[in-house]
């Protein structure tokens, strides 16, 4: 996540790796504080628990440090609330997830009446609030006013990267949006997916030509270098699960035998 961060902010920001490893202690702090809450939450999500007040704890630490050092602001706040709001939603969605792991392959959003697609897409967008709160962190730090238009653009950026990073997760019973496309469009879950990250992606290529030149040639220098690692630029879809208990039991009687 760190180096994600970083890499951004020094090819659309110019902030140099000596630079960055200034604020590092302040960033690991808030960046660990998070995953550690985000770990609980998986753990809550995958027995099926509600729980209405989760992660209190976890704002007020935060919030306490930040406000010490003079960085707490209206928006980080916001951000945080989404944050709180992801994991409410991560919790409410894996327990009906639960209560009904078995999708008909002809589903579809108007037929799976345990979730909705609004349900999926909030808690998707929602998801990369870390981000956002690391990209706030580092203007406040390095005195710099907020970029709207960078952030509008690194939103969608960073919620594109983790929906890759989503397309592996049903043992954990953690969110992710493949997941809830299998509940509410079955066998069409690929197709509906990809109609979704081709509007994503559309909105990322208009906010880029929002960009100043030399930032949208920065941008494309390091998406070029990152797209030469293995496996990286192609979206792998593996085969929905409609029956995730059976799965999930073949993996445990595998693991028995």
């Amino acid at each position: 996540m760190l180096l994600l961060v970083q890499s951004a902010w020094g090819s659309t920001l110019s902030l140099r790796v000596q630079d960055f490893f200034r604020y590092l202690d302040l960033l690991v702090f808030v960046e660990a504080t998070i995953y550690q809450a985000d770990e609980t939450n998986e753990l809550y999500a995958k027995q099926g628990l509600l729980l209405s007040q989760a992660h209190s704890e976890t704002r007020k630490t935060l919030q306490a440090v930040l406000e010490d050092r003079g960085l707490w602001s209206q928006r980080l706040a916001d951000e945080l609330s989404k944050g709180e709001e992801y994991w409410q939603l991560e919790r409410a969605i894996c327990a009906a997830m639960l209560r009904h792991p078995r999708c008909s392959a002809d589903s579809t959003p108007e037929s799976a009446r345990h979730l909705s697609i609004n349900q999926i897409y909030v808690a998707s967008l929602s998801k990369s609030f870390d981000y956002r709160v690391l990209n706030l962190l580092l203007y406040g730090v390095t005195g710099r006013p907020v970029d709207d238009h960078l952030m509008a653009f690194l939103a969608v950026d960073e919620h594109l990267v983790d929906i890759g990073d989503d397309l592996d997760d049903v043992m954990a019973n953690s969110f992710n949006i493949y997941r809830g496309y299998v509940h509410l469009h079955g066998s069409r879950a690929q197709l509906a997916l990809i109609d979704r990250i081709a509007e994503l992606e559309a909105q990322h290529a208009a906010l880029l030509g929002q960009l100043p030149e030399q930032t949208r040639q920065k941008f494309r220098r390091r998406h070029a270098e990152a797209s030469e690692a293995p496996g990286s630029g192609n979206w792998i879809f593996p085969q929905p699960i409609l029956d995730e208990a059976s799965y999930r039991q073949q993996f445990a009687d595998a693991g028995s035998s």
